[in-house]
């Protein structure tokens, strides 16, 4: 600011003694500001005038600041003092506590013990145990396993709504099941989408829950197509304004997303069963599929969700393997995306990933392509063989603590850490 002034001034005096003097003019001027204390009138001020004037205009600039400049700027600084503080987290850490963290288990017999011993970043809860009890027993249990936990844990769940409901199958918490997002838009849009997942991130939040694995990114134009029954039922913009409503309201309401299944499941078979090929492009993915993704990443400026990889195989993008374990995958989702949130596989027990665990371990081959979390049914394994990869140099200090940093700033953003 005091840089532009001086220029201003010079420019002005210049307009009077004319340009064959330009030279000893901006020399004069220059000369006169280094020895402002000295020669005052030179510049018809002081040095504590200079100060004024230039904390007034940085005070019109601010003034003159959108409500979403103000809102980025508060979003980054806010950002900084999370990133500070997951690093004086992480410095107190171990290497086996590390580890740990890079694992979103399969809720096992004896999860207390097991969150003792491994201390997992978190435990995915399915259909069984919430069958088995109500909400009391869920909330006993969570609080239970939290306090074994060194680093609170994730709790998390699939509640889409539709045809996907591990909670609200069972009455003992709901009447009925959620209603499919699909269906919800078809007749209320985004307004009804809005109510439905404050009511279902209340249910989840009063028993622990604070991950839901949702919601579906996808989009589908075919109807008999697998993924289309979870998908909204829309084109880009329309899954776009669905996906950020469902986002947003549940980060109002303390829940954290996982949007799935990035890149896009597009038309593609069921990967629970078998390998699912696409033949698409990169770039086709751009104005299209990509677009409720950026939405709901950039939903809520202070909390980032979480984005879940799918398991398709692009046979035109990198066709050896699935897109869980594709960098060129990540380095889509982290560049063209900008996304530095909490990429988390799909189920790397699925029988669509079994084939690319002969030559390495598939947990480590997920890590090392730029996944933070694993979502597993095997924990122990997947614990022992990143363990024991970090011990061997393959996961380096540098990976590892990316990885973690991730995980603890979005566990900050949602207060699962206090």
């Amino acid at each position: 600011m005091k840089i532009r002034k001086i220029i201003s001034a010079a420019a002005a005096m210049l307009l009077f003694s004319g340009c064959s003097s330009v030279s000893e003019t901006v020399n004069n001027f220059i000369e006169n500001d280094a020895n402002i204390g000295k020669n005052a009138p030179a510049v018809n001020g002081t040095i504590g005038d200079i100060d004024a004037l230039n904390e007034e205009a940085a005070k019109t600039e601010t003034e003159y600041e959108s409500e979403e400049e103000k809102a980025a700027k508060a979003a980054k600084k806010r950002l900084e003092e999370l990133s500070k503080k997951a690093d004086e987290i992480i410095s107190q850490m171990t290497a086996e506590e590390k580890t740990g963290q890079l694992i979103l288990a399969r809720m096992p017999s004896s999860p207390v013990e097991e969150m003792s011993k491994y201390q997992y970043g978190g435990y995915t809860l399915y259909g069984d145990y919430f069958k088995k009890s109500d909400p009391e027993g869920i909330t006993a249990l969570t609080a239970e396993i939290a306090e074994a936990a060194k680093i609170s844990p994730f709790f998390a769940v699939d509640e889409e709504g539709g045809t996907v409901v591990r909670v609200s199958a069972y009455t003992q918490y709901r009447d009925e099941p959620f209603s499919s997002p699909q269906l919800l838009f078809s007749r209320g849009g985004k307004e009804l989408l809005e109510l439905d997942t404050e009511e279902k991130a209340k249910l989840l939040t009063s028993m622990g829950i604070n991950l839901n694995l949702a919601p579906v990114a996808d989009i589908s134009a075919d109807q008999s197509s697998y993924i289309y029954p979870r998908t909204m039922g829309q084109g880009a913009e329309g899954t776009a304004e669905g996906v950020a409503a469902i986002v947003k309201t549940a980060a109002d309401n303390n829940l954290a997303s996982c949007i799935k299944h990035f890149p896009g499941y597009g038309e593609n078979t069921d990967t629970h069963k078998d390998a699912a090929h696409d033949s698409r492009e990169l770039y086709e993915f751009y104005n299209r599929d990509f677009v409720p993704f950026e939405a709901g990443i950039n939903a809520d400026e202070n909390k980032t969700p979480a984005v879940m990889v799918g398991h398709t195989i692009y046979d035109m993008i990198e066709p050896d393997v699935p897109a869980s374990l594709s960098p060129v995958i990540h380095e889509a989702l982290r560049d063209k995306l900008e996304f530095d949130g909490v990429v988390i596989t799909d189920d790397l027990g699925m029988d669509a990933i079994q084939n690319y665990s002969s030559e390495q371990s598939i947990y480590v081959q997920a890590i090392l392509a730029d996944n933070d979390m694993l979502c597993v049914s095997d924990p122990e394994t997947a614990y022992s063989d990143l363990l024991e990869a970090y011990s061997n140099g393959v996961i380096s200090d540098d990976i590892l603590n990316a990885h973690v940093k991730r995980i603890i700033i979005m566990k900050l953003q949602y207060k699962i850490i206090k």
